[in-house]
């Protein structure tokens, strides 16, 4: 189905409950851009307002994201009321599953989220980040099924859902718990092969799911600077598309999906992923171009050394260790291996500075304790006390460390 305002098309896919109309492109607003410590509202309403007057009407957010307690379904809440966008979109958020220990958490939970959105109902409510079944488990031993139903007979809740970060066996043995509406998975060219896959796509879609997903530019890996080798492929290929609209129309091009998520934290941004879904019907990529996003993904895969999307689960650290900035730097340095800057660069101004403490107070493995928080919570199940004290060793951090004080007199007098 399409959707046409001033001379632009978006396409929709049908929920196959529901038979309602879902835009392909969702707003995934976990990462809308702060203004000091809290969310820029002038820029995250021009967004907004911007993609629904394009015709998006699925927007994501969580009870996690912001601070963790609701901020940024707030600001999303006011936003959808200030332009009266309540029976124009779709809300998404889901329960914080870490801290539910009852019934009566769910509930409280729950009651926190209508008020912090300023809506009676959601339209799409998900189990946040699940990464086993005995997560689930847990869950439906606190009440959680009686919640649900309780839930959507009243029609708070219109369909019930998981976002899932686990093994494909785990997700088919959740599918068996309930009769569920909907899932949210993270799936793009580079982990078509991980978690749940296209095997749990088209599973979820035999049973009549949505299937929502989530991470589609692998927190933002798969667009815009690209190492050398790939850039090159790109070049000699001689598409025209941008490394996003590879990767988004790649997704389109898979029927099953219901909503592809973007994390749009920029109005250019907006505009761009609504130019591409708006170019799918008529556009869709050709035996080169797939041929060419298979030598991209082989490439990345080969360079990038930890699987981090930069989601930010992980933090904060009790410790105040800046894990996305570490494992950033260190993708970065064998992203661009061309870059001869880059070991040097790297090790003794922005991890020397921004992680060992040069400009400010330490961010490093150093101060690890191995409390496992951080493991707990990431949806790519990464080991990440041994993944900093990786990075750590290979910037030769214990041989810079004894120099830091004497590095920031040295900044301290240059400034």
């Amino acid at each position: 189905m399409e959707f046409w305002i001033e001379g632009m098309f978006m396409e929709y896919r049908v929920d196959l409950r529901s038979g309602k109309n879902v835009s392909l492109l969702g707003f995934g607003a976990m990462r809308l851009k702060n203004k000091g410590s809290t969310i820029d509202m002038n820029l995250a309403t021009e967004q907004i307002k911007y993609a629904v007057d394009h015709g998006v009407n699925y927007i994501d957010t969580a009870y996690l994201y912001g601070n963790g307690s609701g901020s940024n379904e707030r600001a999303l809440g006011e936003i959808i009321e200030n332009l009266n966008l309540r029976e124009k979109v779709f809300i998404s958020t889901k329960m914080n599953r870490m801290i539910i220990h009852s019934k009566q958490d769910m509930e409280e939970m729950f009651n926190n989220q209508l008020d912090n959105l300023r809506t009676s109902y959601i339209d799409y409510y998900f189990l946040h980040n699940i990464i086993s079944y005995n997560d689930v488990i847990k869950l439906i031993d606190c009440g959680l099924l009686e919640f649900i139903e309780d839930k959507k007979a009243k029609g708070h809740i219109i369909n019930m859902g998981f976002s899932f970060h686990g093994s494909l066996d785990d997700f088919k043995k959740i599918l068996d718990l309930y009769d569920w509406d909907v899932t949210l998975l993270q799936y793009n060219y580079l982990d078509n092969n991980m978690q749940a896959g296209l095997e749990g796509i088209k599973l979820a879609n035999q049973r009549d799911m949505s299937v929502i997903i989530m991470e589609p530019l692998k927190g933002g890996l798969l667009a815009g600077n690209m190492p050398m080798e790939v850039t090159n492929l790109i070049e000699k290929s001689g598409t025209e598309r941008s490394n996003a609209d590879l990767a988004f129309s790649w997704l389109y091009d898979t029927p099953e999906i219901t909503c592809v998520l973007s994390g749009m934290n920029s109005l250019e941004m907006v505009k761009e992923n609504i130019r591409i879904v708006d170019n799918h019907l008529i556009n869709p990529l050709n035996a080169k171009e797939l041929n060419l996003i298979n030598q991209i993904k082989d490439v990345l895969i080969r360079l990038n050394e930890i699987n981090c999307t930069g989601c930010n689960y992980c933090m904060p650290c009790p410790q105040q260790i800046n894990i996305p900035a570490i494992f950033k730097y260190y993708n970065d340095k064998h992203l661009f291996p061309e870059d001869k800057t880059f070991g040097i660069h790297h090790t003794f101004v922005l991890y020397s500075a921004n992680i060992l403490g040069v400009s400010g107070d330490a961010h490093d493995a150093s101060l690890c304790v191995d409390c496992g928080l951080c493991t707990s919570k990431c949806p790519q199940q990464l080991d990440i006390p041994s993944l900093i004290r990786k990075v750590d060793n290979d910037y030769k951090g214990k041989l810079v460390r004894p120099f830091i004080p004497f590095l920031k007199k040295i900044m301290r007098y240059v400034l």
